[in-house]
């Protein structure tokens, strides 16, 4: 496999060189002043040629023209020009033909189905190049066995209409995931001709596509049955209605964000749960709409939910996530940042029911406090993940919680925690567990936290990343030698500069005087401190 894609690039490149080549004036007259041009290192225009660059006229002549004359500035086209006309970029003259019997050896040599499994190891950019070399490798690089899983995120601005309708026609039943994040000139005529198109889409991320509504989702529930996962955030035009449309049809949806689509409301959330009960992975960052009665919905009609992403969902009340961990046992991923409503009693029915959590970010929950995260630790011992910023109720006793109860933890938040101190830092890395698997610690803004802190984390040996901005009573040598010991710790911290004091300030002389800088220079009642 390793020959074939080496003379795959070979026989690439010379057909690329050779397709350059046509558009060049192979006029005698300039032979010798290109030959300079070529031949001269110093020129900015042109560079050398190689030996595929040259072409022989006949058996017997001697003179071998030039034909590639590379520009050092050539204008930025947009890699996706073989779905804007598919014509355009090929060859039709006769040279092409000359080329493709004598040359394209490979083209003759490996069949087809070795040629599209060679293709199929190529970026996006370089299938559409090779789209460009001849109408066999357009077809070839365009088949849709190359496209069935198509990322277009960091290409949002070569991809319009006209690309994604004529990729969806050249993929037809091939294409599965399609990616069109941020894609901001798609419509719901284009989605409209991607949905008659691709049948067997079954995954679908359109996040921050602004100009699709409901009549998106409505052509994809009558052509896209087979659809399992869907990224509408920051849709603004779709609502209820389009929920209902989607999730009636397509009724396997295990993976769904409606983050910031603020027109769905609970009617809309419970819609989609009623009609696809194997959703696993939900989320509505953002949706004030979504309330405890939207959340009894998901929890009667979606027990496989593993991610839950409430992050803003200020509506939210420790009803609500009482009766989610209660009927969601299997739930490992929950975002509750910024639901200021929740207290302990939340804190409590994780501990009590959800026993497989390994990800928990209660940021802002300023109503938590050590008596609810005792509970939850003492339940939720595959915790992986904890955040805890601007927790500002919690003190070092949530630590020593932690340090007892959840032996896997890798990753803590303690930003802005102001009563967290040495004495915690103490409990959680005299943990083996702490020793052996914390990886990120982040104590920004905690002001009481010492030198004395930063040894302690001496013992922990994958520390990998240490966030202590803002954090007045670490000296720097303290940073210097945990940085020596661990000399692949990050740490990100800020040392403010120091005031300068009256002994240290320099001197300079007077404006109305001579204009030196030597204080020995000046007169002293010229001299200002």
């Amino acid at each position: 496999m390793a020959a074939l894609r080496t003379l795959f690039k070979r026989t690439a490149s010379q057909n690329s060189n050779q397709l350059s080549a046509i558009s060049i004036n192979t006029d005698s007259t300039s032979d010798s002043s290109t030959n300079e041009h070529l031949n001269n290192p110093n020129n900015e225009n042109y560079s050398s040629t190689s030996t595929l660059g040259v072409l022989t006229i006949t058996n017997d002549d001697s003179l071998r023209r030039p034909l590639l004359r590379i520009h050092s500035r050539q204008p930025k086209r947009n890699i996706f020009s073989c779905f804007i006309n598919n014509n355009s970029t090929l060859m039709d003259s006769p040279e092409e033909q000359v080329l493709d019997e004598n040359i394209c050896l490979i083209d003759k040599t490996l069949p087809k189905e070795l040629l599209l499994r060679i293709l199929s190891h190529l970026d996006y950019k370089s299938l559409c190049r090779c789209a460009q070399v001849s109408k066999y490798w357009n077809a070839l690089a365009l088949d849709g066995s190359n496209w069935q899983s198509i990322n277009l995120k960091s290409y949002q601005r070569d991809v319009d209409g006209m690309v994604l309708e004529n990729l969806s026609r050249q993929c037809g039943s091939f294409l599965k995931r399609l990616n069109i994040e941020n894609c901001k000139y798609i419509t719901d005529h284009n989605m409209r001709t991607l949905a008659n198109n691709c049948p067997n889409l079954e995954q679908l991320i359109v996040k921050h596509c602004t100009k699709l509504s409901n009549s998106t989702l409505y052509h994809l529930s009558k052509h896209c049955p087979y659809l399992k996962y869907i990224n509408i955030a920051s849709c603004h035009h779709i609502d209820d209605q389009g929920i209902k449309m989607i999730s009636s049809s397509c009724s396997d949806l295990e993976w769904c964000d409606i983050s910031w689509c603020m027109s769905i409301t609970e009617n809309g959330i419970r819609n989609l749960a009623e009609s696809c009960p194997k959703l696993q992975v939900f989320k509505a960052e953002g949706c004030t709409h979504m309330t405890n009665k939207a959340a009894k919905e998901l929890a009667m009609n979606c027990p496989n939910l593993s991610v839950l992403d409430l992050n803003r969902c200020s509506s939210l009340t420790d009803d609500g996530l009482t009766i989610l961990a209660e009927r969601c046992i299997s739930l490992e991923t929950l975002i509750i940042a910024n639901c200021r409503n929740l207290t302990d009693e939340t804190l409590k029915a994780l501990g009590t029911y959800s026993h497989q959590l390994k990800k928990l970010d209660s940021t802002l929950c300023s109503q938590f406090t050590d008596v609810g995260f005792l509970a939850m630790a003492q339940g939720c011992h595959l915790l992986q993940r904890l955040d805890l910023e601007d927790c500002t109720a919690i003190t070092d006793e949530t630590l020593k919680h932690l340090a007892d109860n959840c032996p896997q933890l890798q990753i803590l938040t303690l930003s802005r925690c102001e009563q967290i101190t040495d004495e915690g830092i103490r409990y959680l890395s005299s943990s083996v567990s702490a020793q052996e698997n914390l990886r990120v610690l982040e104590l920004d803004n905690c002001p009481t936290i010492t030198d004395v802190s930063i040894d302690r984390l001496l013992a922990c040996q994958n520390l990998r990343r240490l966030d202590i901005f803002d954090c007045q009573q670490i000296s720097k040598n303290a940073v210097k030698k945990i940085q020596t010991h661990f000399p692949d710790l990050n740490i990100h911290a800020y040392f403010a500069p120091r005031t300068p004091t009256q002994a240290n300030r320099r001197t300079r002389s007077c404006p109305f005087c001579c204009c030196t800088l030597c204080p020995a220079c000046a007169p002293s009642c010229c001299t200002i401190a």
